[in-house]
């Protein structure tokens, strides 16, 4: 959610970037489907998140 936000600026609730979380992975990353792959395309859904914790979470020291 924090990285969707600081790279893509776009804010998700977090149950919408699992499949970017996933793609992400290490587990993901040592897979065929990573090194056969050309193009991976991710959908990233979900506006409804509190804005406050989000906030909270980026400034977090």
């Amino acid at each position: 959610m924090k990285m969707c936000y600081e790279i893509l600026k776009v804010a998700v609730e977090p149950s919408g970037a699992i499949g970017l979380a996933a793609v992400l992975s290490n587990e993901f990353k040592q897979s065929s489907a990573w090194h056969e792959s050309n193009k991976i395309g991710i959908i990233v859904s979900g506006g409804n998140v509190d804005l406050g914790a989000l906030w909270e979470s980026l400034y977090k020291r």
